[in-house]
């Protein structure tokens, strides 16, 4: 239990007491402060809601329910109750309840346990990981590494759910912007639940520059909008092989949850298969350059 606290807290600004527990996790050094605001303020946010939102953005019901489950338990939320290191922290805090209670009591803290694992964390921080150990350092992804393990430790432990997380039962899939409101496709596209795609700053910088196309600084969805009015077609193709790819990744999170990992595939999977029609199509696109925003 003491080892989810402590990887919760390797989240956050690095300082001493980090350094310290990066070395006894063997780890390796600790990245510095630039490095790490660069990775978890600009580009990849490690809160629930940025994964399983409706459009991307932090706040909203994917963060109010982490705070709801915490208040049904008669306890006080914390202040960014969705952000993966107080979720750490409140999975090592159920562990403790369950291993220091008998009989019903432990049953009842070992259900919340099983509930907070499949709901809270497994729902969404598989494709976090995959992203991390792409764009990360040494360290975050020795990390990721870590902390995939012993959620697959849990998972084989606690047992699977008995039905999908409603985060993901609830999650829509992206819209066909030739019948729906164009910026309601752009944003879909920027929520991981509802495209299956992780995308960050970097990646959009690095598909502009691939097509030739110019780069806007801004907010992802700026950045995104700006490419389909510049390269529709060609940015329709780039992104409908990153969701190929990404059915790829998701599919091999599988064995540490499979109930999630076919989730996370099948809706990549459609999301390449719309926008490859849409790039076939452009003729019939709307205009997707009004009013999104990130």
């Amino acid at each position: 239990m003491e080892l989810f606290r402590a990887l919760g807290a390797l989240l956050d600004a690095p300082c001493s007491e980090n350094r310290l527990l990066g070395h006894l996790l063997e780890l390796g050094p600790v990245p510095d402060e630039p490095t790490h605001n660069d990775l978890f303020l600009f580009q990849l946010y490690p809160y629930a809601s940025a994964f399983l939102g409706d459009d991307g953005r932090l706040g909203g019901e994917a963060q109010d329910r982490v705070a709801g489950f915490w208040r049904a338990l008669g306890a006080d939320p914390p202040a960014d109750p969705d952000h993966l290191g107080a979720l750490l922290g409140g999975y090592s805090r159920l562990v403790e309840a369950q291993l220091g209670a008998s009989g019903k009591a432990a049953a009842a803290w070992r259900d919340a346990r099983h509930a907070f694992l499949w709901e809270h964390l497994l729902s969404w921080v598989l494709p976090f990981l995959t992203k991390l150990r792409q764009i990360a350092p040494p360290f975050y992804r020795s990390w990721a590494d870590t902390l995939e393990t012993v959620l697959s430790r849990e998972s084989a432990l606690l047992g699977p759910p008995t039905r999908r997380p409603l985060a993901l039962r609830e999650a829509s899939p992206v819209p066909d912007p030739r019948s729906a409101e164009a910026d309601r496709f752009l944003l879909a596209l920027l929520s991981p639940a509802r495209s299956g795609l992780v995308l960050t700053r970097a990646d959009l910088a690095r598909a502009a520059r691939g097509l030739g196309l110019g780069l806007r600084v801004g907010e992802r969805a700026y950045i995104l909008r700006s490419m389909l009015a510049q390269g529709p077609r060609a940015t329709l193709g780039w992104l409908a092989r990153e969701a190929r790819e990404w059915a790829r990744l998701h599919d091999r999170t599988g064995s540490t949850a499979p109930e999630v990992a076919d989730f996370w595939t099948h809706r990549a999977t459609a999301t390449s298969r719309l926008l490859t029609d849409l790039a076939a199509d452009i003729p019939d696109m709307p205009d997707v350059t009004d009013t999104a925003c990130d």
